[in-house]
């Protein structure tokens, strides 16, 4: 099948053309305006409305997929082109005053800098009482620090401290002052940290781990697949052969297959197609390793095409819900369904670490119905939410988790991460010195084909 065939299409702009007005997101803290052919697209907090995109209808329907009107025109709901998430608009009358309020305010005032960041938190992150985190005791702690004559770097220092207890992953913030990234370190960094400490090394610690995973990706090319290994998908995906009953599938990230950054249908389209190539040569095998130990996430959407060639049959992957007001919005359930022709039908063992992020856990969560799965590993990061993305009136950006994701037996697994049947360390100090893997010796021997 020609990889073009793949794409999938936008809603035209001809479909949004008859949505003229205003509409407020349901969750998700957008406005949308449509005046003629073009369109504005706001960031509201109950206190701003921030004009932060303009263009075409045609752009637009680019954004989001798959529009369904109310039969009134009163509402309408879309697919983000990003993912899977589906967003419900409702009409409005006019625009919010507080657009003309934010349009007559001083964008780097500190102070309402300072407001609408708290609010935009206050309003839209999901994991306050997951985190243990009063997020207004922390407008009472750190209010007071910051005055209209507050610098830019006060602002920003006040601003990370704020995040630091979040411990979240998916929360970062960026300014030209520094680039905050309010995630804990896996304890992989602590443990590889205290090997570089015993051994008298002063190196960062993510070198070393990139070193040990070049390592570790040289042992299983050479010592495992033979030297004989496939790639494809923008050298994402590789794939090769254990022995004669048992097949390798590598899959290094959820987006960029196909080499173009920021094109969720193009990526689409490359997964269809390295998927179908890979289980093309590994498709008959009883038994199927997908290796997602350095897969740090991307696309909710690439994630469940991968997981669909591994799928016999339409099962429920998740469900997720946003923060909506003071609760959350109805909880969508998310499907991950077989392509059409075949399907692996085999064994399927998935190797996971700490490094397992994002997109690269909906893959997993996608597949906890497969009813011959072997997930071998460590827990992976629990950092599952989509980000969602805010500006601060004075240009910076920031992101947030505003969705709770639960799994298909309604568990949840943010923060702790999703637990594997069998745990093993990965790039543990074992198998370093004696220069295997122990995790794929662990499926070589549930294979019955022994191990090293």
């Amino acid at each position: 099948m020609a990889t073009s065939s793949r794409i999938r299409h936008p809603s035209s702009a001809l479909s949004f053309g008859r949505l003229q007005g205003v509409w407020r997101s349901r969750g998700y803290g957008k406005i949308l305006l449509i005046e003629g052919d073009e369109f504005v697209v706001f960031e509201e907090t109950a206190i701003s409305c921030l004009k932060r995109y303009a263009g075409s209808l045609d752009e637009l329907g680019q954004w989001y997929e798959n529009l369904v009107v109310s039969p009134g025109e009163q509402a309408f709901g879309v697919r983000r082109a990003t993912g899977v998430t589906r967003i419900g608009f409702r009409r409005l009358k006019a625009l919010p005053a507080t657009v003309t309020d934010t349009q007559g305010r001083d964008r780097d005032d500190p102070v309402y800098n300072f407001e609408v960041f708290w609010h935009t938190f206050a309003e839209h992150y999901a994991l306050f009482a997951l985190k243990g985190v009063d997020w207004f005791q922390m407008y009472q702690r750190f209010r007071p620090r910051i005055t209209a004559d507050s610098d830019p770097e006060v602002l920003y220092a006040t601003l990370a401290a704020m995040l630091r207890p979040l411990r979240d992953g998916h929360v970062r913030l960026h300014t030209p002052w520094g680039h905050y990234n309010a995630g804990a370190l896996p304890a992989l960094y602590k443990r590889l940290g205290k090997e570089l400490e015993e051994a008298g090394e002063h190196r960062e610690t993510t070198s070393y781990l990139g070193e040990l995973r070049d390592w570790l990706r040289e042992v299983i090319h050479q010592d495992y697949l033979g030297g004989e290994v496939r790639q494809g998908g923008n050298h994402l995906v590789e794939w090769g052969r254990l022995n004669g009953t048992i097949g390798y599938l590598n899959i290094r990230a959820m987006s960029g297959q196909s080499g173009k950054l920021g094109h969720p249908a193009h990526d689409l389209a490359a997964t269809h197609a390295v998927m179908e190539r890979a289980l093309a040569e590994l498709g008959n095998l009883p038994n199927l390793v997908v290796d997602i130990r350095g897969n740090g996430g991307g696309y909710d959407g690439v994630a469940l095409c991968f997981a669909s060639y591994l799928m016999g049959r339409k099962r429920l992957a998740f469900t997720k819900s946003a923060r909506c007001g003071k609760g959350f919005t109805g909880q969508q359930a998310i499907y991950v369904c077989p392509v059409a022709g075949d399907t692996y039908g085999g064994n399927l063992f998935v190797l996971t670490s700490e490094l397992t992020a994002s997109a690269a856990e909906i893959f997993v969560l996608a597949l906890l119905q497969h009813p011959r799965l072997t997930l071998i590993g460590d827990p992976t990061l629990g950092i599952l939410s989509d980000t969602l993305e805010r500006h601060l009136p004075n240009g910076w950006h920031l992101t947030l988790s505003n969705e709770v994701y639960r799994a298909f037996d309604g568990e949840t697994y943010e923060d702790i991460g999703i637990p594997p049947h069998i745990r093993l360390s990965f790039l543990g100090r074992r198998g370093r010195e004696m220069g295997w893997d122990p995790m794929l010796d662990r499926v070589l021997r549930l294979a019955g084909e022994g191990s090293r």
